[in-house]
């Protein structure tokens, strides 16, 4: 929990959702939705004037991707914000097709989409939705579940060894799942 903070006035507020689903056709789909709202009233050039608690950023996307995270879809849209060629700045998105959400993914966003190329807020989605994608696609199954093999051992290397600090190669829990595999192995599980 975060320590009391000093007396302050929310002034703006940012919902980022996101959720994962898996389709009856065997591909994923990896949904966020971020909207963001201030607490005053304001006159905006373009849209004219937006009040207190309405959307200042709407917009939503969906990558359809494979199992193994390669994107074969993927739809942005941006339904407001605060200037009207907005919209427009998703349009290099389908440039995604064909990638693969794995580690570098979001250095590959900023290089097809980042500064003028695209929206920033679209960017940050886009990370999200690539942890999202490995939470929804990646862990469908809990790892003390999976059928040990070695081609499992090497996929489990290669998506999750210093992924993170919990899985760093020199950490605990790395090394506590890598003994338990090989333990498995040799047992012929």
């Amino acid at each position: 929990m975060l320590s009391k903070p000093a007396k302050r006035d929310l002034r703006h507020r940012r919902r980022l959702i996101g959720n994962g689903y898996h389709r009856e056709d065997g591909l994923w789909d990896i949904e966020v939705i971020l909207t963001d709202k201030k607490t005053y009233s304001f006159n905006n050039r373009d849209r004219g004037y937006i009040a207190a608690g309405e959307a200042l950023h709407d917009m939503a996307l969906r990558l359809t991707m494979t199992s193994k995270n390669e994107i074969v879809d993927i739809e942005a849209v941006i339904n407001d914000s605060p200037y009207s060629i907005c919209p427009a700045a998703v349009d290099n998105c389908y440039k995604l097709k064909g990638e693969f959400v794995k580690p570098g993914f979001n250095k590959k966003v900023i290089k097809i989409l980042g500064g003028a190329k695209g929206c920033r807020h679209i960017s940050d989605m886009l990370s999200y939705a690539a942890t999202l994608a490995f939470q929804t696609i990646q862990h469908n199954d809990s790892l003390e579940d999976k059928k040990i093999t070695l081609e499992n051992l090497t996929y489990i290397k290669e998506k999750f060894v210093d992924s993170c600090y919990a899985y760093r190669e020199d950490g605990e829990v790395y090394n506590r799942y890598k003994e338990m595999f090989q333990n498995k192995l040799k047992e012929g599980s």
